[in-house]
């Protein structure tokens, strides 16, 4: 798509409305008005509806009567007026599919003189960029594969240089036996070990511990991850890689085979003797096969989807095409795939890495095109066939995964995106995708680019007002979040509304380490960090503070993400300590900052299955959100709301006082009677039938 031709942020549809009157003396009439339908999904019968009154005509209430096909009576579901004055009113309203995506309703007006009807009238609620049902209001859970769980020793990494601990190991301690073993390793690998580094033997060790998590392991739990309410799993890069987190890749074609494998492990990755670039070479290994027919069945058969890691920014060394240019030179079939430098002979004498100059992750060859750039041809080409490899294993789409995560997709030409994303479209009408951008990513949410972002931005003024930031107030957290969900309806319900991942410290010691900000100074081995930072589990009242952030997220507008084992209570600094093994109970005993927590377990299971409830779940999946002001600025109030139903969800953060919510829900005419407290560090929510 060209730069002229480029999508419009959304669409709406404005109609003449025929004017009825419903009651007897009447007596108003007015010219043709307008009446504004935002489409959400064609699929649903969801959409926005703002209309405006009769002039004039003095209006004290507005309903709108939904048609909603295979039902005898209309719903009747209450308008509101949009902003200060009553020049407008509106709402969100779910009508259920027609086939077609049209949606029909009327409107009817209350005035003095009696009930004034606008309709009937029909539109379509399909929008010109529809982002997938499934994943409006989905639950996440993040997996980092090879933490998770260990249900195969067979398929454990065994490759040189890598230690493999007990899954029950303290992580801040080093074993002699691990010292031995890095010692032995560096001499024959020929990288340092200086326990005088911040961190000393600790941060030379753990980046070769392999604890043996396996997809196995994935599929023993899934029950587990069902119960927590969860929909939707993301799974942090599965394909060949020399590292624990794999964002070095070693081939996009397989399933590494220490996650997968169920025979012998492999001790160095080897390309398939007749693969080459031609996907119709490429063989399905083991990894692959339980990947595709074990993993994935088994997920989709308990209500989840899946979608895996795209990183098309860059590779590992490993990579079979770089190696063959660092084999060959300059001759390699390869040399146009990377940003490499050759000496007069045509030896590799350098490269750009995603890491550093020279590094571990070489960087894929960007050139520029009249649409915001690309990555070259062949780099494309391959990355296309890998692309239709996994969503349509064998051409059939049945098989393949969700959707996929993309890797510092701003760091990606957008002209690539575009192009990949018409292709992922073209395969999977249906399939997700969803961008790492750590920023407000408008340019990249027009729909040809990306569903949505893990978004970042709502994770900033959730914890700030939280405690990272102490001081924040309930007023700076509603304009925060009003100006982060700012973005076509469609893909404000698709937003992963992270609170951390495998990129921050954990939420837990990221509230007990307070003032620092979002993802700054959260490493142990660094200075001055390591000088004031506390990795230690922090006590009840911060715990019950991130219970806070969880009742948001899971009340709140877009589609919540829990990373694993944030249920089981994990602590972790960042990156490497937020990547610790699961504290699975009955793989302890643990060290005492460590020991799994079920009572959270509890408490993540009762916030996040309520986006599975028959009647409360349409609203969170799919509803609006208006904030209200609580008249604390420790207390934040926001309303929910779908067709004739509304949810008031009220977040006390204080620690000394609770706070009566009956004056909220008086002032929303919901009647209430006597006192409705909200505990200290608690959240209350009512759900109300207008």
């Amino acid at each position: 798509m060209t730069s002229d031709a480029r999508p419009r942020a959304g669409r709406t549809h404005t109609l003449a409305a025929l004017i009825l009157c419903a009651s007897v003396g009447c007596g108003v009439a007015w010219a043709e008005e307008r009446v504004r339908v935002t489409p959400i999904s064609g699929g649903l019968g969801l959409f926005d509806l703002q209309a405006s009154p009769p002039p004039g005509a003095g209006v004290t209430g507005a309903v709108v009567l939904l048609d909603r096909p295979g039902r005898a009576t209309l719903l009747e579901a209450p308008l509101h007026p949009v902003g200060e004055s009553d020049d407008a009113w509106g709402g969100r309203l779910m009508a259920g599919s027609e086939g077609d995506g049209s949606v029909r309703f009327s409107v009817v007006w209350s005035t003095p003189e009696g009930r004034v009807e606008q309709g009937p009238i029909e539109a379509s609620a399909e929008p010109e960029f529809p982002t997938p049902d499934w994943a409006k209001g989905a639950v996440w859970y993040q997996i980092f594969p090879e933490r998770f769980r260990n249900a195969n020793p067979l398929n454990d990494p065994a490759q040189p240089g890598v230690f493999r601990p007990a899954w029950n190991s303290p992580w801040f301690e080093v074993s002699l036996a691990e010292v031995e073993a890095n010692w032995m390793a560096s001499a024959s690998l020929g990288y340092t070990i200086d326990p005088d580094v911040p961190g000393g033997f600790l941060y030379n060790s753990v980046w070769h511990r392999r604890y043996g998590g396996d997809l196995q392991g994935v599929v023993e739990k899934l029950d587990h991850i069902r119960s927590l309410g969860v929909t939707a799993i993301y799974f942090c890069p599965v394909f060949e890689a020399r590292s624990m987190h794999k964002y070095d890749a070693a081939d996009f074609r397989h399933i590494d085979a220490n996650l997968g494998d169920t025979g012998v492990p492999r001790v160095e990755y080897e390309v398939h003797p007749d693969e080459t670039v031609d996907p119709e070479t490429w063989v399905w290994t083991p990894a692959d096969i339980y990947f595709l027919e074990v993993l994935l069945p088994e997920a989709r058969k308990r209500g989840m989807r899946v979608i895996i890691d795209g990183v098309w920014n860059h590779t590992g060394r490993e990579f079979w095409a770089f190696q063959d240019v660092l084999e060959h030179g300059a001759d390699s079939e390869f040399a146009e795939w990377f940003q490499v430098r050759f000496d007069d002979e045509g030896q590799v004498v350098g490269w750009r890495a995603w890491d550093r100059e020279n590094g571990y992750l070489p960087a894929f060859r960007q050139v520029p095109d009249s649409d915001g750039g690309n990555l070259h041809p062949e780099v494309k080409r391959h990355i296309f066939d890998v692309t239709r490899r996994w969503m349509a294993p064998d051409g059939d789409v049945s098989r393949g995964i969700d959707g996929w995560r993309l890797d510092v997709a701003a760091e990606v030409p957008q002209g690539f995106w575009r192009e990949w994303h018409a292709l992922v479209r073209e395969i999977n009408p249906d399939a997700l995708t969803i961008a790492e951008i750590w920023f407000p990513a408008t340019d990249f949410l027009r729909g040809d680019q990306f569903d949505a972002q893990m978004n970042y931005p709502f994770a900033y003024p959730v914890l700030s007002w939280l405690g990272t930031t102490p001081g924040t107030t309930a007023s700076q957290l509603r304009r925060a979040l009003e100006a982060v969900f700012v973005q076509r309806p469609e893909v404000d319900l698709v937003q992963m509304n992270q609170l951390d991942s495998h990129d921050v410290e954990r939420i837990y010691p990221m509230l007990n380490n307070p003032g620092r900000g979002y993802d700054q100074q959260a490493r142990l081995f660094e200075r001055p960090a390591a000088d004031r930072y506390d990795p230690t589990r922090p006590p009840d009242e911060i715990y019950r503070d991130a219970m806070l952030g969880v009742a948001i997220q899971a009340m709140y507008m877009g589609s919540p993400m829990i990373y694993y084992g944030n249920e089981l209570g994990m602590t972790g600094a960042d990156d490497p300590d937020n990547r610790k093994p699961t504290p699975w109970p009955d793989m302890g005993p643990y060290h005492p900052d460590d020991e799994p927590m079920p009572e959270l377990v509890r408490e993540y299971a009762s916030w996040f299955n309520l986006r599975s409830d028959p009647t409360l779940g349409p609203v969170l999946r799919y509803g609006s959100v208006r904030h209200l002001d609580a008249g604390r600025e420790d207390v934040f109030a926001f309303v929910r709301q779908l067709n004739e139903l509304e949810v008031l969800v009220v977040v006390n953060r204080s620690r000394t006082g609770a706070y009566d919510a009956s004056g909220l829900l008086g002032s929303l005419g919901w009647g209430a009677g006597g006192s409705e407290p909200v505990a200290t560090q608690s959240a209350r929510w009512w759900l109300i039938r207008r």
